[in-house]
């Protein structure tokens, strides 16, 4: 029998709980899946954890979609994955926030066949918009919900039963790319390191912080550290907003009526409908 892994980044908590969900769907079906956590307080050693995954598996790997892609997290722990054989196959799944999904799943997709690991099945999750915390009405409100999960568990079947099959039948690639081809381009086009740049410096205000060390232990990729006293944000920096979210001093700059009215925008403007698909 395969062993099956759940790998996952999860910053605001959405991609974790379908990680959780997946677990206990293949735990009704008696199956212990191994979970690993890439997103851990403080960051997580991506290489590490790969470095732990054997090749007769089934690794479900989860990532949030930012700027219409996968997580450099995620695609460095692909990256370090060790090459697969004939038994090494995935499931990819991605969670958003009713914007778009992007090329998140293709592109996991294709980072795991370079390093042999054929997709069997993968999934796009609605999950409420990261970014909307402060909103009273935030994109994919209550998502991932009941109906999600219903989704959730029979992909969950039909992985098992497609498991069961030799040689297991990959995902046609085709199948991931899935938005429209003038929407696919400006999707692969974006990328978070200029989103990064048109937003400008994110750093905390010295004159509101005081000190307490709040986000420098929160942040899932260890991005801040400590330079004379205040906590200094590196270029590893995913634009999470998890320091933003949980700073009692609201010491980093944030405005939420723009960030909500400019999600609302593109939402509208999105050629996707807002639910939750499986693809197998």
């Amino acid at each position: 029998m395969l062993k099956h892994y759940i790998a996952y980044f999860s910053a605001a908590g959405t991609t974790q709980q379908v990680a959780h969900m997946l677990e206990n769907h293949l735990r009704q079906a008696g199956i212990d899946a191994e979970m690993l956590e890439l997103a851990p307080a403080g960051g997580a050693d991506a290489g590490a954890l790969a470095a732990t995954v054997k090749t007769n598996a089934c690794l479900w790997l989860g990532s949030p979609v930012y700027v219409d892609h996968a997580v450099p997290q995620v695609l460095d722990f692909i990256a370090a994955l060790p090459r697969g054989s004939e038994d090494s196959v995935a499931v990819p799944f991605a969670t958003w926030g009713g914007v778009c999904s992007g090329v998140a799943l293709a592109e996991m997709a294709s980072h795991l066949q370079e390093r042999s690991w054929q997709s069997i099945a993968a999934a796009k999750v609605l999950a409420q918009h990261s970014s909307m915390w402060e909103s009273t009405n935030p994109l994919a409100k209550g998502h991932p919900g009941p109906r999600d999960e219903e989704h959730l568990a029979a992909l969950v079947q039909q992985v098992l039963i497609k498991l069961k099959s030799a040689p297991v039948e990959p995902l046609e690639q085709e199948v991931l790319n899935y938005l429209p081809a003038e929407y696919a381009a400006e999707s692969w086009g974006k990328s978070l390191e200029k989103v990064k740049v048109l937003l400008g410096e994110h750093q905390p205000e010295h004159e509101r912080c005081d000190g307490c060390g709040r986000c420098v232990e929160l942040c899932p990729v260890g991005a801040l550290s400590w330079e004379e006293g205040y906590p200094v944000v590196g270029e590893n920096c995913v634009r999470c907003h998890q320091c933003t979210r949980h700073c009692s001093q609201q010491a980093f700059p944030f405005n939420a009526a723009m960030m909500e009215e400019r999600l609302q925008q593109m939402a509208g403007a999105s050629p996707e409908t807002s639910q939750t698909k499986v693809y197998v």
